[in-house]
């Protein structure tokens, strides 16, 4: 629900709930708040036969629980990508407290995923559907660093901080994302509501809010963004790109770069 009472459009778009959690009849929607580094997982949902952050956490809740249980993302991650606060929830019709819930889940979890938060919420809240923004950050080092480089971009040409930003501000707004991710997703309204570049030693920190992002959305934001700070774009070619007419290629930054900050309800 939004804050002014009024059911959001995602929202009605989200998958029915249990029975009992719609009956009141005694489930629980549970809500977990994750930390994951993502470089050895092929993203969030569960695919056959690669770990996934979503089936660590269903195996890991099926230890302790006792039955397959389905845990519903705040949405997918491509493989590689890292997260500091992802949200996801889930229905049980266990009595254990959430506090016991957190430290069973961390015993059984890998050392790459910590459940940060675990808390009872409303039977109608979805991490997905119920979402109103969420924050990204890429990392981009200037050159080499291998400490760094399985969390960043290493570049080894010059980047112009500014010119990102001028760039940049030609982003921000509501519009039809899909030409420029080239994805064939029925809805591919986006609004940017902010893009901040930030210059820090050798790293250039790229924070992207938006009400939701297509795949590899973000990752071709900075790409993009990449392309005119060293000075290989035009923006001329940034707004034909944005258009669906790029007249270059650019590069897509790889995923090890990006970080999902935060998820705002």
């Amino acid at each position: 629900m939004s804050r002014t009472g009024r059911r959001s459009p995602h929202t009605a778009r989200a998958t029915p709930l249990p029975q009992g959690a719609r009956e009141g009849t005694g489930m629980r929607n549970i809500r977990i708040v994750l930390e994951f580094d993502g470089t050895g997982y092929a993203g969030w949902q569960v695919q056959p036969d690669r770990p996934t952050i979503q089936g660590a956490v269903e195996a890991a809740l099926k230890q302790i629980l006792g039955r397959q249980t389905r845990v519903f993302g705040c949405g997918r991650t491509d493989a590689g990508v890292s997260a500091r606060n992802y949200v996801a929830n889930f229905f049980t019709g266990s009595t254990l407290s959430c506090e016991r819930l957190k430290r069973a889940l961390n015993f059984y979890l890998p050392r790459d995923i910590l459940v940060k938060s675990v808390a009872d919420c409303p039977p109608d809240f979805h991490a997905r559907y119920s979402c109103r923004s969420k924050t990204y950050c890429y990392r981009i080092i200037q050159g080499r660093s291998p400490l760094r480089r399985r969390h960043g971009w290493e570049l080894n040409w010059p980047i112009d901080p500014e010119r990102m930003r001028r760039a940049a501000r030609l982003l921000l707004g509501r519009r039809d994302w899909r030409p420029f991710c080239q994805t064939r997703d029925e809805n591919g309204t986006c609004r940017l509501t902010a893009i901040r570049i930030e210059a820090k030693g050798d790293e250039v920190l790229v924070t992207v809010q938006g009400d939701r992002f297509l795949y590899k959305m973000v990752r071709r934001i900075v790409g993009a963004l990449v392309a005119y700070g060293t000075g290989r774009l035009t923006l001329k070619e940034l707004r034909a790109a944005l258009a669906g007419r790029p007249s270059k290629p650019f590069p897509t930054a790889p995923a090890q770069g990006l970080t999902l900050q935060s998820v705002d309800y």
